[in-house]
């Protein structure tokens, strides 16, 4: 799992499918995940090759999905049939099968059809939804361990290290009598700090302007916490950008009054970077009350815990939202 959710979903009436998934999906971004269901309408036309089951973490089937019309009668396909084929391709996470026909009748289908580790409910109430929240809490929690959320920041960050780089990009151009200043704000403050990556890149980059700003964004040792930084410079140097910057810190960072003029690079440092790096460097020691504690931030132990798995998924789908309308922002209006 990474901060997206994914589900397939078998279900052919459409009123029922839109209201219901609605909610599922509410209750799945609520948990700080992206949702994305595949719905398959006609079972009739699901093809097991072409879906990389394994990137799947929940099935959901109907019982009943469709009739075909043929010569000698009328033929129904059942969930059943897709269950089969779908546990014979090896899927190991959850299915829900479910069925307006009560609980009763989908046990006893799935009693006479053999099927194993298969979760049943009935549509036509409560039940349905109930064991679809479950099921998604519980993969949740399996997947809510030190790897793997280790796995989700590194990815989705290295996500992030491309669109600064964009974004710096598309900036340089309109940068004004700006770029003199920031150019040698990167030689003095950035590339000053390692004495020997600095010679290196001195000497390549003797003066950074368009030409050359893509290729320097690219060096191995223009590193990611030095981009943002760019980053922040570039959004300061322009009084249109940084007022677009605000709007968009506040609608999802939700900053109180006063904090909103904080920039770019202490807010993605402090968020973002500094969780990375301790996740980066932790290792699997016992610690406090038998608690994994990952590193500091601010000088405090920071514990690894649901509840940091919680926040850690807001804050990178926050920056990614906040990285995406500023490229948006800046590519329309520049």
């Amino acid at each position: 799992m990474d901060l997206t959710f994914r589900i397939i979903w078998f279900e052919d009436v459409d009123e029922w499918y839109n209201t219901t998934s609605r909610r599922v999906s509410r209750y799945i971004k609520n948990k700080n995940f992206k949702v994305d269901i595949m719905r398959i309408k006609k079972a009739s036309d699901f093809d097991l090759t072409e879906y990389q089951l394994q990137n799947y973490d929940l099935l959901i089937i109907d019982y009943e999905l469709e009739k075909i019309y043929e010569k000698d009668g009328v033929k129904n396909i059942y969930g059943t049939e897709i269950i089969h084929i779908i546990r014979n391709g090896n899927f190991l996470n959850d299915i829900l099968f479910y069925s307006s026909h009560g609980f009763d009748v989908i046990n006893q289908v799935m009693k006479q059809e053999g099927l194993q580790g298969v979760f049943i409910a009935d549509r036509n109430n409560g039940e349905f939804l109930e064991k679809v929240q479950l099921l998604v809490d519980k993969a949740i929690r399996r997947a809510e361990n030190l790897i793997n959320i280790r796995g989700i920041v590194m990815d989705t960050t290295s996500g992030f290290d491309n669109k600064i780089r964009d974004l710096i990009s598309i900036i340089w151009p309109i940068l004004g009598d700006k770029e003199a200043e920031i150019a040698n704000n990167i030689k003095k403050k950035i590339l000053k700090e390692n004495i020997k990556t600095a010679e290196k890149l001195d000497k390549k980059y003797p003066n950074i302007d368009a030409n050359n700003i893509d290729e320097l964004l690219s060096e191995r040792d223009f590193s990611a916490i030095r981009q943002a930084r760019l980053l922040s410079w570039c959004i300061e140097s322009n009084e249109m950008i940084k007022k677009k910057f605000q709007e968009i810190l506040k609608e999802y960072l939700n900053l109180n009054n006063g904090e909103e003029k904080a920039k770019f690079f202490e807010l993605y440092k402090n968020d973002i970077v500094l969780y990375r790096n301790a996740l980066a460097h932790v290792k699997n020691t016992p610690s406090i009350d038998s608690k994994m504690i990952i590193g500091e931030v601010d000088g405090k132990a920071v514990q690894f815990d649901q509840q940091l798995c919680d926040e850690l998924r807001k804050k990178l789908l926050s920056y990614e939202n906040i990285l995406d309308e500023m490229y948006t922002f800046i590519e329309d209006n520049f």
